[in-house]
């Protein structure tokens, strides 16, 4: 019996700083990177410059938080619920199509549109494109495909989904499903 997909948890409440790191993340959303400075954070949650220092060493400080925080969240939270739902790399593959297709975006979206032109974003990126990618391999090596395979069809896999999540060329969840399937089939 298949298990239910738990949903991405929107809250980060266990998060270190999750206060100050939830007021980061809704001032990217809102008003994007630009806005985020010290006192544009202490302001949305009500705090001061001066505990803003206690807790953090500086803006750049904060900012590697938020990335933190958006790698764990966006990044390894799918993986594990890859690996609670899952029975094996077709299902997890499939589960992880379902999850993406279900999740909230805009923290993807800001991210993304951020390290378009600052590189400490864009590295923070590639871990988080590296990382997926890695599991995807992974997944597609388990289901017999060799590594040269296993890392087009991930590519393939994980650069659909971008596109059909962040363009206006839009797929259901069944299509994108009907999608995986082709690349998970052995020829």
């Amino acid at each position: 019996m298949k298990k239910p997909i738990e949903k991405i948890p929107d809250n980060i409440e266990n998060f270190l700083n999750h206060e100050w790191i939830k007021s980061g993340i809704n001032i990217l959303h809102e008003q994007g990177f630009r806005a985020i400075s010290k006192a544009s954070i202490c302001q949305e949650i009500k705090k001061t410059e001066q505990d803003f220092d206690v807790i953090f060493n500086g803006l750049d400080s904060y900012l590697f938080s938020v990335l933190d925080y958006w790698y764990e969240k966006e990044t390894l939270a799918y993986i594990d619920i890859m690996d609670d739902v899952a029975g094996n790399a077709e299902q997890a593959i499939l589960t992880l199509v379902e999850v993406l297709h279900n999740a909230d975006k805009r923290d993807e979206l800001a991210i993304r549109s951020w390290a378009l032109k600052y590189p400490d974003a864009r590295k923070a990126l590639d871990k988080v494109d590296r990382t997926r990618m890695d599991v995807g391999i992974g997944l597609f090596r388990e289901m017999g495909f060799s590594e040269q395979e296993s890392v087009m069809r991930s590519k393939i896999l994980y650069t659909s989904t971008i596109g059909t999540e962040y363009t206006s060329v839009s797929s259901s969840l069944d299509q994108k499903i009907a999608m995986c399937k082709l690349l998970m089939e052995q020829n």
